[in-house]
């Protein structure tokens, strides 16, 4: 368990920037995601925030979702599906470590830093909670397409889908505006 001196390193390290990952994801994403049946039957599509994705479903061989943390500070939840192609599509949410702790402290100061970022990507016309972030040469992964969602409940949405359409082989469309 973190210290509330580590947590608030964390959050004032996230609200200057100087994070690798420093765009930490935030809960205030009102848009609900849809998910529908198309008359298209062989595709899977995700239209989402970042871009849109889509997929043949004969063309998928794995899906998989997983979670890990990145140095030390942020949880990672990932979806991902592989193909018989070359790229790996790649659909990710995070939080900071501890933002679903029960103290009230912890919480006060990891909101208090997600609010200064989403404040200053808002001043630069950019959702912070959205926005995929690469460091280069360090993050920058080869025939791999990403996506970040606002939260892990639209992630979970999105495998739910996902998972739905290949093993009924048909066709959906998930979408989040």
């Amino acid at each position: 368990m973190k210290s509330i001196a580590q947590l608030l390193v964390i959050a004032l390290t996230a609200t200057i920037g100087a994070s690798p990952m420093a765009n930490a994801q935030t809960n205030n994403n009102k848009n609900t995601p849809s998910d529908v049946t198309t008359s298209n039957r062989r595709f899977w599509e995700a239209s989402l925030p970042g871009g849109t994705y889509m997929v043949a479903l004969d063309r998928i061989s794995s899906v998989s979702m997983h979670s890990y943390v990145v140095g030390g500070s942020f949880l990672v939840y990932e979806v991902d599906i592989e193909t018989n192609g070359s790229a790996l599509a790649r659909f990710y949410a995070m939080e900071v470590v501890g933002e679903n702790n029960d103290s009230n402290v912890a919480k006060r100061f990891i909101e208090r830093g997600k609010s200064l970022i989403d404040r200053g990507g808002n001043r630069i016309g950019v959702n912070t909670n959205t926005l995929v972030e690469k460091q280069y040469p360090t993050t920058t992964h080869a025939k791999t397409i990403e996506y970040r969602l606002a939260t892990k409940q639209s992630l979970d949405q999105l495998f739910n889908s996902l998972k739905r359409a290949w093993s009924e082989n048909r066709g959906r469309k998930f979408t989040i505006k």
